[in-house]
């Protein structure tokens, strides 16, 4: 899939779609930190395992579930009708 921009997979429509937000989120920051010119660090592992656990801890270990209904409802309100 080269050249064809990101691709992701979840258990849901509404896991992907989380999964791709972060997803392109994070590889916006990275090309923004790659423009300062200079060579980026790498995060120590400990660090995104605490991070990891913090999010399934502050999520119930719902992940993207929990934000997909908020999601859905700034959709309705944003475009009235998407789903007739």
């Amino acid at each position: 899939l080269r050249n064809h921009g990101l691709l992701t997979v979840g258990r849901s429509l509404g896991e992907a779609f989380v999964f791709m937000y972060v997803f392109e989120t994070v590889c916006n920051i990275q090309v923004r930190a790659l423009a300062g010119g200079r060579p980026l660090s790498r995060i120590d592992p400990s660090l995104v395992a605490t991070a990891r656990e913090q999010v399934k801890t502050a999520t119930q270990g719902q992940g993207a579930a929990m934000a997909w209904p908020g999601l859905l409802r700034r959709l309705a309100r944003t475009m009235p009708g998407f789903n007739t």
